[in-house]
């Protein structure tokens, strides 16, 4: 078979000739999942699980009047999903972020607040992804993860919890009053979930040659609390940054999301404390407690 991929054959080819070109063109360096199908389409690889709402995300971003890449064609195959899909022209903020100035950081920013914007006018009553509800949030994935559709007091009970964390031997001496109430809140908000795209860092920005920015990368995508958009756009190692640089991102983000930094810290904090101590909250859920709520259930050995 032909090692060139044909783009005027997209349409045509067979599912099994998409699969042997996906396997065998290169890989992009920064994604092992996207494969470089030609110089118009790329290809990106996804779990049978998550694609649905991945491409949900992306296509509902794009009835906002987002920038986003368009979907060409989808194939299922041993399990996975291969979406094929239009190379966005142009280069991710990461790449281009120290050959800006302040005036056109702060364009770009108002640029992406417009964006953001769109996306929180469309709020919901519980969160998770748009097709089936799934919260993916690396804020909310303990061992035993969240209720699809989690509600807000759900969502608060577990922020909650992973705030007021001090070890796995306090939560064992805890009695079964103390894991039925918080009994230090830092987090109650009552406001309505917001459409976010949550992976907002500069590899997922790319600035094309009109000066416009396109969103990519949807994986995440779903309702959250407000304050999710601007801690994902945080959600990176700044590698060679000047500490003008760097300034220049916090102004941006600051612009473009809003300012809460105060939320941000937590969730960072919250983020460290799942990654070491993810099975913690199972003697919070085995006492029936405020934070019980729970995807996966906690079995008792």
């Amino acid at each position: 078979m032909d090692s060139t991929f044909d783009d005027e054959q997209v349409l045509s080819y067979t599912d099994a000739q998409i699969v042997h070109y996906f396997e065998i063109l290169p890989r992009l360096p920064e994604s092992p999942r996207i494969t470089s199908l030609s110089a118009k389409y790329v290809a990106k690889h996804y779990h049978e699980e998550e694609a649905e709402d991945a491409i949900r995300a992306m296509e509902f971003a794009s009835r906002l009047g987002v920038r986003v890449p368009r979907i060409k064609r989808i194939v299922h195959a041993n399990g996975a999903v291969i979406c094929i899909m239009d190379r966005i022209q142009g280069a991710p903020l990461d790449t281009e972020w120290l050959k800006l100035g302040w005036i056109a950081s702060i364009r770009l920013a108002f640029q992406l607040r417009r964006t953001i914007r769109r996306l929180r006018s469309v709020q919901s009553s519980t969160a998770g992804s748009l097709a089936t509800g799934e919260c993916r949030s690396f804020y909310l994935d303990d061992t035993f993860g969240l209720p699809h559709r989690a509600s807000l007091d759900q969502v608060n009970a577990f922020i909650n919890f992973w705030v007021n964390f001090v070890s796995i031997g306090h939560e064992v001496k805890k009695t079964p009053a103390h894991h039925s109430t918080c009994s230090n809140p830092a987090f109650s908000t009552n406001q309505p979930f917001v459409f976010t795209h949550h992976d907002l860092a500069p590899r997922n920005i790319i600035l094309d040659p009109a000066g416009q920015l396109w969103l990519i990368d949807w994986d995440y995508g779903g309702f959250y609390p407000k304050f999710f958009e601007y801690a994902g756009m945080h959600n990176f190692i700044t590698t060679g940054w000047s500490k003008s640089a760097l300034r220049r991102w916090k102004l941006f983000t600051w612009v473009s999301g809003g300012a809460y930094d105060r939320q941000n810290h937590w969730l960072r904090i919250i983020r460290s404390r799942i990654t070491r101590f993810r099975p913690a909250r199972r003697f919070n859920m085995m006492a029936n407690g405020y934070a019980a709520a729970a995807r996966r259930p906690c079995k008792d050995s």
